[in-house]
């Protein structure tokens, strides 16, 4: 499949690495929920700009934690958004999964994050991803989401606490969440504009001798989910399944009744018939038992989706949410 010959986002650290060993003031690190590569393009003018590959699924839950330490889902066992902990599910952002202990490339070279969103969660999944760095307090939740309502209001914040904490650091990474926006409204000209904007101050770094990264974690989709699917997914799941199915988005995964596997399989397929593929876990390199066995991929708009109201989502495998840019704005000697 087209997804498995890129370069994926465990790329990040040893790029980030070899910026670090070349960087003249240091190294400015973007991280920007939800941006499809595409978009990236027609906004980064200043910027080298390539693509990378998300993780499968195309979830930030996973693909964080990827772009942090370096490993597949299979090393860091946070396979999408939900997935099976012991006997019942588990919330990856919210709740308190084991999370293995493993550096990230923020860790090992004592980066300043402004986690932003981030920073208010307690749970193990932020805890991996900052764990070792030395954190700038975010502002009030009321505050960041009034910013994430508003691209070029967010954009204008991230770049002032960036450009208060440069004089103290030499690598520095930020959390710029537009996916709360996109999720909503889609790209839309406040999308592009936020990121003309930070473009333009990427290129002012730049000049002041810093180099500067950004990269997202997955693209997102228009979705339009047709609500009798939706309704046979859960007579599926109440009548086949041990536990509710998990997943991330458009991608879904069930957890069946020990001798129901093909069955479930089967009626998957069948039922939801155009609107997606159907899997084994293995096939996908989903780590077990935390994914089910039995894995449906978005194939269209009307998919099921966990969250009916939403108008983009991401989750699923194809181009649009699974190349995400990676973009490098060189360091002016």
């Amino acid at each position: 499949m087209r997804y498995s010959h890129r370069m994926s986002l465990a790329e990040i650290p040893s790029r980030l690495e070899h910026a670090l060993g070349k960087a003249h003031s240091g190294v400015i690190v973007l991280a920007v929920h939800g941006l499809s590569s595409d978009v990236a393009k027609q906004s980064w003018l200043s910027a080298s700009v390539s693509t990378l590959s998300s993780t499968v699924p195309s979830t930030s839950a996973t693909a964080l934690l990827t772009a942090l330490t370096g490993v597949p889902a299979d090393v860091h066992r946070v396979p999408g958004m939900v997935y099976r902990n012991g006997s019942g599910l588990v919330h990856a952002v919210n709740g308190m999964p084991a999370i293995p202990n493993l550096p990230t490339v923020l860790e090992r070279h004592g980066a300043t994050v402004l986690a932003r969103e981030l920073d208010l969660l307690e749970g193990t999944w932020a805890q991996a991803l900052l764990r070792g760095c030395t954190r700038i307090p975010a502002h009030a939740l009321h505050k960041l989401t009034a910013q994430a309502e508003d691209p070029p209001l967010l954009v204008a914040n991230v770049v002032a606490d960036l450009d208060k904490a440069l004089k103290d650091a030499r690598f520095l990474w930020t959390y710029v969440n537009i996916g709360d926006h996109v999720r909503r409204h889609g790209y839309d000209e406040s999308v592009h504009e936020a990121m003309l904007r930070l473009d333009a101050h990427a290129s002012r770094w730049a000049a002041q001798g810093w180099t500067v990264v950004a990269h997202s974690d997955h693209g997102m989709v228009a979705v339009d989910p047709d609500p009798e699917l939706v309704e046979a997914w859960d007579a599926i799941v109440r009548e086949e399944c041990v536990i509710p199915s998990g997943g991330a988005g458009r991608t879904r995964w069930l957890y069946p009744k020990a001798d129901r596997l093909e069955a479930v399989f089967d009626r998957v397929a069948t039922t939801l018939g155009d609107t997606a593929t159907v899997h084994h876990a293995t096939d996908l390199g989903l780590p077990q038992p935390e994914a089910g066995p039995v894995v449906a991929v978005a194939a269209s708009p009307r998919f099921p989706l966990p969250d009916p109201s939403v108008r983009y989502e991401n989750g699923g495998l194809s181009r649009d949410e699974i190349d995400v840019p990676f973009a490098v704005w060189q360091a002016v000697q």
